[in-house]
């Protein structure tokens, strides 16, 4: 079942969000943001005597990239989601987004009688609501599209990450455990380096056992402290297969080569062309033989990770 992140998009003066939304894009299937939150930069024209006119010129760029590479897709502003909320998770979001609204009758305290460490308190107070009250947005618009769609939604959220509905909650665990894992591509990583490697035929292979695996032990009885434990094994015993099938394959090939160049070198000397055609075919056997082999490396269950790893950051 396809999994997919819901994004709590704000415009910022320029695009911090782009390491966190690549890491998203390596894990996920699809990252979705709410039509009218990103119509705010889609829509956006900058002047271009503004400092950030560049900045925000690449993020609408990027955004609408990932928007015509399938990479991103919107879903529109739920209106009916705070009418009549379900008992549970979605009335406990409806009320606490509710306490977070500023209250018309509220004393207007006089910013010109505070000391700097009140108006600190204050900006720091506001933006703690800020972001608490969008994160408490996605968490509901991650119900109503769980509710709507087969598919599995995990809200991406800010601040406290407490909130989380019933029955998802081991799962929501796993993913994000292995989340902190997926590492997070440097600004220097272009979006077509990442869509090319989640594209490749045999890395869809190594993500979609990477999921099985997520699925089966989600739903096991197994505490997540011990499947924590079980990764960790997994991890490191596929690292260390795997160099030894890497230095089996690199020292096979080297041999490969070897015996058909000599081959290619008699084959001129004497007219015999059909032991280098062997030798080729050979060749090509061997190297299918050995990819074959990879398949059955203790710890395949994990292995997307570490080569997202090798391929994106300086880790293992």
């Amino acid at each position: 079942m396809p999994k997919h992140a819901v994004f709590p998009y704000m415009l910022f003066t320029k695009f911090v969000d782009e390491p966190t939304l690549k890491k998203l894009c390596l894990f996920f299937d699809h990252i979705y943001v709410n039509e009218n939150s990103l119509g705010q930069i889609v829509n956006f024209t900058p002047k271009q005597t503004s400092e950030y006119a560049e900045s925000n010129n690449y993020e609408k760029a990027t955004w609408q990239y990932l928007l015509d590479k399938n990479v991103v897709k919107t879903y529109p502003f739920f209106s009916g989601k705070f009418d009549a909320p379900t008992e549970g998770e979605e009335s406990f979001l409806v009320e606490l987004f509710k306490s977070l609204m500023p209250q018309s009758n509220a004393a207007k305290a006089n910013i010109d009688e505070m000391t700097e460490k009140e108006k600190e308190q204050l900006r720091q107070q506001f933006y703690l609501h800020h972001f608490l009250s969008h994160d408490v947005m996605i968490r509901l618009d991650t119900l109503q599209l769980r509710n709507q769609f087969d598919d599995e939604f995990y809200p991406i959220v800010r601040t406290n990450g407490s909130f989380e509905p019933k029955g998802q909650a081991k799962k929501s665990s796993v993913i994000q455990f292995l989340l902190n894992d997926i590492p997070e591509p440097d600004f220097n990583t272009s979006w077509e380096q990442i869509i090319e490697f989640k594209s490749d035929e045999d890395t869809k292979i190594k993500y979609l056992a990477l999921i099985n695996w997520t699925n089966k032990v989600s739903q096991s009885e197994t505490s997540l402290s011990d499947l924590k434990d079980e990764y960790e094994y997994l991890y490191h015993d596929y690292i260390k297969h795997f160099k030894l099938h890497k230095l089996k394959y690199n020292n096979t090939v080297l041999e490969l080569i070897v015996n058909a160049g000599v081959a290619v070198f008699s084959a001129f000397q004497t007219g015999a062309y059909i032991p280098v055609v062997k030798n080729l075919l050979q060749m090509n056997l061997s190297q299918a033989n050995l990819a074959a082999d990879e398949a059955k490396i203790p710890g395949k269950e994990v292995a997307y990770i570490y080569h997202a790893k090798q391929q994106f950051s300086n880790k293992d």
